[in-house]
């Protein structure tokens, strides 16, 4: 093991002091040193040198967590336990419930020091995180536990002199994420600041916060809902806000900074580098850590020396980044390997969408290559006012033809996307990030549902329920009844059947329905909700589409185990 792993708040705060908070229940540094110790217990019987760590709670993935390194085992981290991703991923699996390993969260009940100053049984104490860029395959990267702790302490030395007294960490960026690792976590454990157990995904959330002051890590997503409401006030002293994900924009952050008083500050980094600048939003430059080297290579792109990274060689990013006008800090300029090959012709995707943008029509773009019976460009659009106007007006074919005449006399022709999805916001993941796959996905011809708004799993594993935006799917209505949008039935079907075999270990084929009733239509304009309840022992899947106008359709899906022989 490279050097001590112990966390100094964990092992050396008072046993009274405060850890975090859940639901404004405290939990002190005493319970959390007690349930490190049963976690590692538990960890030890495992005999595995590698597991998955997947637990909602972001107390019990901390604890879980630093049992892993004082045992010197590896975790991996992913973003959803689907049956998909437990195939993918044949190892023990840790956390959210997993009876075999789960340890006895009592607290005061485990001999914390028995297990102090244990020799760890394996040798490689760290986690392991998948990371897509924007192709959308998952891609290996080990991070050790040591790296990843002067990270934090790193994060510590830039930020920890603007800490108030008293400071709760509040986040809405997932803690299984390396951001929220480092940010969310790390960064407080080391400080000494409680963290909030509580995932604050909507703005309204933050209402609940007490009076005290706090400090929010969170990704883009959540401060462009906040900037978009006409009216918001809290208790709560939000004073600093920390983002990191995908650029912060200026507008987003003048609004934000309106409502909550806070300075707001953009982090740059990625799986593989950990945290390498920050900047002060609006108009600051960025900024690189203490003991970060950054140069441009021949390309015009970053290159990285960190003392967070193995060996002393360059990494070469695909950020595009030039010094500032003064020459004090940095700007980025967008990726280099956004640019597609269509028709053996380059197409740079950020400079089609920076055109877009320029278009009254268009509030929000993204666009992709899609390489299927032809090589083409299809874009993503959120549309502006004047936009959803003229696409009423026009209809989308019409309005597909005015997009594409609008672009001509700026781009070359094979520049210009032949095929549009017009959506109220684009498919951006946890991490404020949009994968090439997300926007193909919007036009393959057997498409999942529209945008999801959120989706929730409920207490039982067995039941899910998604919130659809239906405008942002308007290709699914077109050509079924020409006289009206309509949603047909048999969408809402094969919506149903597909986000089932998706997120539900269903074993068996489907061979039926049983009471299928369609009691309303659904028009593009609808926000509906979409509830799934799996009942393994019966093998059925029942499904009800729901809306304030009330019930449109439900049924049952009865799936079979299949007699078909050699």
């Amino acid at each position: 093991m490279e050097e001590q792993l112990l966390l100094p708040p964990l092992f050396s705060a008072s046993p009274e002091s405060i850890a975090f908070y859940r639901n404004t229940v405290p939990i002190s540094y005493g319970t959390m040193r007690n349930d490190v110790a049963a976690a590692r217990r538990a960890l030890m019987g495992l005999e595995a040198p590698e597991f998955v760590l997947y637990d909602l709670d972001a107390y019990a993935f901390s604890v879980w967590m630093i049992a892993c390194w004082q045992n010197g085992q590896t975790a991996l981290l992913v973003t959803d336990d689907l049956p998909a991703t437990r195939a993918r991923l044949p190892l023990p699996w840790v956390g959210n419930n997993e009876i075999s390993v789960l340890p006895d969260w009592s607290g005061g009940v485990a001999d914390a020091a028995s297990l102090t100053g244990t020799p760890p049984q394996f040798d490689s104490p760290g986690l392991v995180v998948f990371t897509s860029g924007s192709s959308g395959v998952p891609t290996r990267v080990f991070l050790s536990a040591p790296r990843i702790c002067r990270d934090a302490v790193a994060i510590h030395q830039v930020y920890g002199h603007t800490i108030h007294p008293n400071t709760r960490f509040v986040g809405s960026v997932p803690h299984h994420h390396m951001y929220g690792v480092s940010y969310r976590l790390l960064w407080p454990l080391f400080s000494g600041c409680p963290i909030v157990t509580d995932t604050f995904h909507h703005p309204e959330k933050l209402k609940r916060l007490p009076a005290e002051p706090h400090l929010l890590i969170t990704p883009p997503t959540l401060l462009k809902r906040l900037a978009q409401l006409e009216t918001f006030s809290l208790s709560a002293n939000i004073y600093m806000v920390t983002s990191a994900g995908s650029p912060l924009q200026d507008d987003v952050a003048i609004a934000c900074s309106s409502w909550l008083g806070a300075q707001m500050i953009d982090a740059f980094g990625s799986s593989e580098t950990l945290c390498l600048m920050h900047r002060t939003v609006p108009g600051g430059a960025w900024r690189e850590h203490a003991g970060i080297t950054l140069a441009i290579d021949e390309y015009g792109c970053l290159k990285i020396r960190s003392p967070f990274m193995t060996g002393n060689d360059w990494y070469h990013t695909q950020d595009l980044a030039e010094r500032d006008i003064e020459g004090n800090g940095w700007r980025l300029l967008g990726r280099a390997d956004r640019v597609a090959k269509i028709e053996g012709q380059r197409v740079g995707l950020d400079a089609l969408e920076v055109a877009l943008r320029a278009l009254p029509e268009v509030a929000e773009a993204r666009t992709a290559p899609m390489y299927r019976e032809r090589d083409e460009i299809v874009a993503a659009v959120v549309l502006s006012e004047e936009g959803r106007a003229r696409l009423l007006s026009l209809g989308k074919v019409r309005f597909d033809r005015w997009m594409r005449e609008s672009l001509s006399t700026s781009l070359a022709r094979i520049a210009i996307p032949r095929r549009w999805r017009y959506l109220t916001a684009l498919p951006y993941n946890a991490m404020s990030k949009i994968t090439t796959a997300s926007i193909v996905q919007l036009f393959e011809r057997q498409a999942l549902p529209p945008f999801v708004v959120d989706s929730t799993r409920t207490t039982s594993r067995e039941e899910m329920v998604w919130t659809l935006a239906l405008s942002d799917c308007i290709h699914a209505f077109e050509g079924h009844f020409p006289e009206a949008a309509v949603l047909p039935g048999v969408t809402q079907v094969d919506w149903a059947l597909r986000l089932a075999q998706r997120h539900f270990p269903i074993d068996g084929q489907f061979s039926g329905f049983r009471q299928l009733r369609f009691q309303r239509i659904l028009r593009p304009d609808d926000e509906v909700s979409l509830t799934l309840r799996f009942l393994p022992e019966k093998k059925e899947v029942r499904f009800a589409y729901t809306s304030k106008h009330g019930a449109h359709s439900q049924g049952q899906a009865l799936f079979a185990h299949s007699n078909t022989t050699s």
